[in-house]
């Protein structure tokens, strides 16, 4: 390791260390009263969006709706969720460690070993109270349209988890436009309207348009009540399968011919332009695992190219759509009083379940009717997933992707906006943030009180971390203080990772990494190529001790 880069480890980590911490922030209910009535509530998911996706973010598909939010509010570059659907959308929605609220794993990888036990449940469980359920009971409206994953029996539904009404795929992820499942275990979406099962799609259904069709419907019909809205927008693009109207595909073909080498290149340059990154840094090597472009036939390039193409038309799709939704708002008076949050529930897929079991997939696909030519790719009857190769270029310049707890697979896209409520507009901050921070920041703004732990006659655990207001606000420059570990851990293996400050400590397992344990700082060297656990071996294992008690401290259960 060089001198200069020893230096540069320094001076960030004392720099970091002489900022002034803050407690946690709690806006006054004077304070919303005075705004009139208290303040609707959006939250924005869009599923598997990579980090460097949006035009903001260094992306190239024009996203104008998502970046107006981020210009009226405060972007996020340094913003961490789960590396995976459900147990990132279980803390989103109750600000608890996922293995305290029964997402300790996902539903689907439960292990005998983990079976039965607490926080293991593989559903949202009756030890946490969502943030639809506390804004219901406080006198909100509360609506969802999307993707739920977290439990599909009665009791553990939209309908019964706080929400007025719902539209809701059940599951992880299905097509876009009909009801043909993800996965050969999910052959079949499951979908509840009001959580009545839905026998058949409605006419000209696709995801992302129907989805805030629901959602304005919902807003609208219930306006007359006067009471203030909570609206889960739970997108289910730009999840696998890859499908999207012609009309948004067409947009991008011959787009992506530069192939994955030149658009990962352009992607960081305009990072560094943009201050998303900083300007010292080198653009990673290659994935071990994706070829260069170059060595690819033209047949392969033509295929690869329009698998982009649908991505970017998804993408272009959901952001049209997000501004229909801010359009409705702004058209009957409700915007300025509505406060938005967006962000990703986790890293860009390269998940392809196709190619690791091809012969039962091609089976089911001639079952089915699936047509994978290339005319038919992201149509309603194609199946098409991202790859590594292109979520490599999702991810820049960060390591890895969804599944995996480097930063590839755990640091999003965020945004928060509210002006009326406080919160600075055209502010980028680089502050480390984690999605547990936003139940408490929801309440915090909308002025209302978690019960603690004792609900319903039921022991349940509270949000234990800060609401972001104070950062939001400009009255802080940083969430947490160099010495608040926030451990993270999905699986029941070694996928493991912990944050303290500018350091994080990572194990993974091969071919991601070693089983050791490594340690980066994340402040000078966000791509995870620096392991400096050999020149700072205490700072990790005061790190690693930390870890084992947050393991022990949230029940973790190794998976055998």
């Amino acid at each position: 390791m060089n001198r200069k880069f020893k230096q540069l480890v320094f001076v960030a980590t004392c720099t970091a260390i002489a900022l002034i911490g803050f407690s946690t922030w709690k806006k006054s209910e004077e304070a919303v009263a005075a705004n009139g009535k208290k303040p609707n509530v959006v939250l924005i998911v869009i599923d598997d969006l990579g980090y460097s996706d949006l035009t903001m973010y260094g992306g190239e598909v024009p996203t104008p709706n998502i970046e107006s939010l981020a210009k009226s509010g405060t972007m996020f570059t340094n913003f961490h969720v789960a590396p995976t659907c459900s147990p990132s959308r279980s803390m989103l929605l109750t600000g608890v460690d996922n293995h305290r609220n029964g997402l300790g794993t996902m539903a689907e990888l439960l292990t005998p070993a983990q079976e039965g036990k607490p926080g293991y449940e593989g559903v949202l469980n009756n030890r946490v109270i969502p943030i639809s359920e506390l804004l219901k009971n406080a006198g909100y409206n509360t609506y969802m349209a999307g993707k739920w994953h977290l439990g599909h029996k009665d009791g553990q539904r939209p309908a019964f988890r706080g929400f007025n009404n719902s539209f809701a795929l059940i599951q992880g992820g299905g097509s876009h436009f009909n009801m043909i499942g993800e996965t050969l275990e999910e052959k079949v979406s499951m979908y509840f309207d009001n959580d009545q099962p839905l026998k058949s799609m409605p006419p000209n259904f696709y995801s992302s348009q129907y989805y805030t069709d629901t959602m304005i419907k919902y807003i609208d019909q219930n306006r007359a009540n006067g009471k203030p809205f909570f609206a889960y927008s739970s997108y289910t693009a730009v999840h696998v399968p890859l499908m999207v109207p012609d009309k948004y595909i067409n947009k991008y073909l011959g787009k992506y011919d530069m192939g994955w080498d030149k658009l990962r290149e352009q992607r960081f340059n305009r990072q560094k332009q943009l201050g998303i990154i900083p300007d010292y840094l080198t653009l990673p090597p290659r994935w071990p695992m994706v070829p260069a472009w170059d060595s690819l036939s033209a047949e392969e390039k033509k295929r690869n190219s329009k698998i982009k193409a649908i991505y970017a038309g998804m993408l272009d799709c959901v952001d049209e759509n997000i501004g229909r939704l801010i359009k409705h708002l702004k058209d009957i008076g409700e915007y300025d009083n509505t406060l938005f949050v967006l962000i990703s529930d986790n890293g860009a897929s390269g998940l392809d379940f196709v190619k690791d079991d091809r012969e039962n997939y091609e089976k089911w696909f001639k079952e089915v009717g699936i047509d994978t030519s290339y005319e038919n790719m992201g149509r309603v009857n194609s199946y098409v997933t991202l790859g590594l190769n292109w979520a490599q270029v999702s991810t820049t310049p960060l390591k890895w992707s969804k599944t995996k707890q480097a930063e590839g697979g755990t640091r999003v896209p965020a945004i928060i906006s509210y002006p009326r409520g406080g919160v600075k507009s055209g502010v980028k901050t680089d502050a480390f943030a984690h999605q547990l921070n936003l139940v408490p920041t929801i309440l915090n703004y909308t002025g209302v009180k978690h019960p603690g732990t004792t609900y319903q006659g039921r022991q349940v655990f509270a949000p234990e971390k800060p609401s972001l207001a104070p950062l939001l606000e400009g009255k802080a420059t940083y969430v947490f203080d160099q010495n608040t570990p926030i451990g993270q851990e999905v699986f029941g293996n070694t996928n493991d990772a912990m944050v303290l400050g500018d350091w994080k400590i990572l194990r993974l397992t091969p071919p991601w990494g070693d089983n050791k344990w490594a340690l980066y700082n994340l402040r000078i060297d966000p791509r995870e190529i620096n392991d400096l656990s050999q020149m700072y071996p205490e700072q990790l294992k005061k790190m690693v001790g930390m870890y084992e008690k947050y393991k022990k401290d949230n029940g973790f259960v190794p998976a055998k």
